[in-house]
């Protein structure tokens, strides 16, 4: 390989000593077609510090609207949708031809400022990313270049390599450097012959002469409708060729209401309007056609029977075997293929091919077609990224092995975003939508501190099904190729734009199936997908997999308290002062979010309303503390710890009281905090509780924290009144959790927690089972938990000890820390010191 290539400051390169510094820059976009001018318009209107390029292989920007010269060459969506939101379509087409269109997005370039910002000739091949260094390497090479030392017979291109924080790939899915062309019998003998011409429309020559020239066109999709119309007028005759007929709708080149609502509203408003006009158009059609197919079709055979002339073939010709929409429908601008066909100076045939030969084509049904020209119109061959390869930490990403992630990312690839618009209404609308969505992700990491974005699912064995569900031929042909998609969203690849508009435009960036990290802030957080049930994110503080240990045998020696945490509280409800304060004691301390909660799994079922709740009538579907009982055994599982001391507050002291009544065998010592037994009599809370816990789950992080530093003022009881120290530091905590939990999702585990109580019941009678020492904690001002409910549960556990602390409440402020963690460490060691076995031995066999 030659020595690499350092950019200059006007955006050109020059060879340089392999010393020199690699660029970097926050953001490569991949291609200067409507997607990557988009993204790229985006970027620099709402993150103007960002540094970014538009890397483009080709010597001009518009992608395929400079791409395709075939004659006639149009859009097939109305342009006040295919545009962009932030640059209205003024001009009188509606239906608008490629010269006009890729007018349009060289202007839309040159007002975002994007000129200088295009790389031309630059062919990303290859990205490679970092963990450790939260970079993509991005090779990328020169079309206009070769090496040096190449020579004929070896002409190696330049190339040269920069690094990137994020990459944006606006390439649409198709290959530009070629077509697809099925194996056709006798086409090469065809073209072979003097006089004859084989073109496909992605290459069309422009000297192409067809006076007088007999012309098939071999296919029946948008590209051969375009193309017939327009050469009927210079061939002698055009025959569209097809095997399977296609929809083809007439529709008006303009947009009569729409040139009116501007005249009548302004350029800007009446151009917002007609958007707005055309979207719901598209919808009610597509959506109608779903619903409706059998009348669809009738309502379309009867405008298209109207189109034709009297005594025309329809059932042969225009009657496609699937239902209108089952693949996209073709426009035909003010029925220019009717008029052709009317005129004479075309016509459809439809058959399979048996063979071409030196003057025509023979078909299965023994017709022939004369022809000097055979045009094939056959479709794309579908590439995803521009063929880059990706490679993650030294594994080369397999598209077809990854999911896609809001239609915009992929499974476990990091910092990598893509725009594919929509195949049932305009292209434009979702990749819009997807730039949009893009740069708040963006904002959102650099006020943050974040440097990765990673998607990860909770259910890797979710059903999953092909990323485009699009019967399209050249979508059915490369299906093995691409992505996929998963059953549930944010897996899901959305073709409606109302839902996208929710999920893109004003939905949370924050999810908890995207993992926000940075390197300089590692996070503690590890996962296990439980063999039967959630993927668990937990903390193991004191051992190998946290901080403080020294190895295997010293783990080994550590006696294990797995801290569970209480009601819609994800791990970081147990203060840090506390964990280090048991750490220091020589425990290692492990705690985790519960199944709905924080960065572990989000349950599919639905939630249970407020009256559900209230009258604690749990859903059928609904999990109990059992089910929850069991993530924790199945933690200990995964971490090879054979017994570990369970500490439990509020509803984690249910599940902990569980589990020791269960599985007796893996308890060493059970502390119940603040908790109850489930009988209805005790541990109620009070009625301004109740009030307080009224509320629908808060749509917004500001209303989050302002109700969790509310409902802390009012649970931390006389004795500890939060300071404003305290207070600062719930809020921040409220925020993390709002962070770790995937935003306005995080609020909808506890109602789920909540009936996982009520299913549960009376747990008395179970109580009694349990054999562990036990130490039970409560506060005599407990708004949440009434005294009762600890003094239910010492009295139903044979031997525990019962500890009331004067003032306190239900809550852990900094000044009871230090007295818990004496009396958790205490209680700790004395019921290691009776057991006489090391709480922390490992299973037989478990995986660390």
């Amino acid at each position: 390989m030659t020595a690499p290539l350092a950019v200059a400051s006007d955006g050109q390169h020059s060879q340089h000593s392999q010393h020199s510094p690699v660029e970097h820059l926050d953001v490569v976009v991949i291609g200067a077609g409507i997607s990557g001018i988009g993204a790229g318009r985006y970027l620099a209107a709402e993150l103007p510090g960002t540094s970014f390029a538009i890397f483009e292989a080709r010597g001009a920007s518009g992608g395929t609207w400079d791409l395709f010269r075939y004659p006639g060459v149009r859009s097939d969506s109305d342009l006040s949708t295919f545009g962009y939101e932030f640059k209205p379509w003024l001009d009188e087409q509606a239906i608008a031809d490629a010269p006009r269109i890729l007018r349009y997005v060289r202007e839309a370039a040159t007002e975002g400022g994007l000129d200088d910002r295009i790389r031309y000739h630059q062919r990303v091949v290859d990205l490679a990313w970092s963990s450790r260094s939260a970079r993509w390497t991005v090779t990328v090479e020169r079309t206009d270049q070769t090496s040096d030392d190449a020579t004929d017979d070896d002409e190696r291109p330049v190339r040269f390599q920069l690094t990137a924080g994020w990459v944006f790939a606006g390439t649409g899915y198709y290959r530009y450097d070629a077509g697809y062309t099925p194996e056709l019998p006798g086409l090469d003998r065809f073209a072979a012959t003097p006089g004859n011409t084989v073109v496909h429309p992605q290459h069309w020559p422009q000297d192409l002469d067809l006076t007088g020239k007999r012309v098939v066109v071999v296919g029946s999709g948008a590209t051969a409708v375009t193309v017939v119309p327009a050469i009927a007028g210079q061939a002698a005759h055009v025959t569209m060729l097809q095997r399977t007929p296609t929809y083809v709708m007439p529709v008006s080149r303009g947009d009569a209401l729409g040139a009116r609502l501007r005249r009548w509203f302004g350029d800007e408003r009446g151009a917002a309007l007609t958007r707005r006009k055309n979207i719901a158009k598209q919808r009610a059609v597509w959506r109608f056609c779903q619903q409706h197919p059998r009348l669809a079709r009738a309502i379309y055979r009867r405008v298209v029977t109207k189109q034709l002339p009297e005594g025309y073939d329809v059932d042969t010709h225009f009657n496609p075997p699937y239902d209108p929409w089952d693949q996209r429908l073709c426009a035909s601008p003010d029925g220019d293929l009717f008029a052709a066909i009317r005129s004479g100076r075309a016509s459809v045939v439809t058959g399979a091919i048996a063979s071409f030969d030196a003057t025509g084509v023979r078909l299965v049904s023994g017709q022939r077609l004369e022809a000097d020209v055979v045009v094939t119109a056959t479709g794309l061959a579908v590439q995803v990224f521009g063929g880059t390869r990706v490679e993650v930490d030294g594994e080369e990403v397999r598209l077809s092995e990854r999911l896609a992630y809001k239609g915009m990312m992929l499974s476990g690839v990091p910092n990598l975003a893509f725009a594919i618009g929509y195949t049932n209404s305009s292209w434009t609308l979702k990749v819009g939508l997807l730039c949009e969505h893009f740069v708040r992700l963006l904002r959102h990491m650099a006020e943050h501190g974040y440097d990765t974005a990673r998607p990860v699912p909770s259910d890797p064995d979710m059903p999953t099904r092909p990323y485009l569900d699009f019967a399209a031929g050249y979508i059915q042909r490369a299906v093995g190729e691409l992505p996929r998609q998963g059953s549930r969203p944010p897996w899901t690849t959305s073709m409606d734009y109302h839902s996208d508009l929710a999920l893109l435009r004003t939905g949370d960036v924050v999810d908890p199936e995207l993992q926000l990290t940075s390197v300089a802030r590692p996070s503690q957080d590890l996962f296990v997908q439980l063999p039967a049930g959630p993927r668990l994110c937990f903390r193991d503080t004191g051992g190998t997999g946290g901080t403080g240990g020294t190895g295997e045998d010293d783990d080994e020696r550590r006696e294990v308290v797995l801290l569970v945490a209480g009601l819609g509280q994800d791990l970081t409800a147990w203060p840090d002062a506390l964990v280090d304060a048991l750490v220091a004691r020589g425990l290692r301390v492990v705690r985790f979010d519960n199944r709905d909660i924080g960065r572990s799994s989000r349950i599919d079922a639905p939630a249970p309303g407020l009256v559900r709740q209230l009258l604690r009538r749990p859903r059928p579907d609904a999990y109990d503390l059992a089910d929850m009982a069991a993530d924790a055994v199945g933690l200990l599982d995964h971490l090879g710890v054979q017994r570990a001391h369970l500490v439990g507050q509020s509803l984690g002291g249910m599940v902990a009281q569980t589990v020791a009544a269960r599985r007796p065998d893996r308890v060493a010592s059970l502390t119940s905090l603040y908790s109850t037994t489930g009988a209805a009599g005790v541990g109620a809370p009070t009625r301004s509780t109740l009030w307080r816990l009224r509320h629908a789950p808060a749509a917004t992080v500001e209303v989050a924290v302002q109700r969790h530093v509310a409902m802390m003022r009012h649970l931390a009881g006389l004795g500890f009144p939060l300071d404003d120290d305290a207070l600062a530091a719930e809020e921040a905590r409220a925020r993390g959790s709002w962070e770790r939990g995937g935003g306005p999702v995080s609020r909808i585990g506890p109602a789920r927690q909540i009936q996982a109580i009520a299913a549960s019941g009376d747990r008395t009678a179970e109580l009694a089972r349990v054999t562990a020492p036990t130490l039970v904690i409560n506060g005599d001002r407990d708004v949440m938990v009434d005294p009762s409910g600890g003094a239910a549960t010492a009295a139903a556990i044979t031997g525990a000890r019962h500890v009331v602390i004067p003032g306190m409440g239900h809550h852990l402020p900094p000044g009871l820390v230090d007295r818990l963690a004496d009396l958790v460490g205490d209680h700790v060691a004395a019921a290691s010191g009776a057991s006489g076995a090391s709480a922390a031995s490992p299973l037989e066999g478990a995986q660390q």
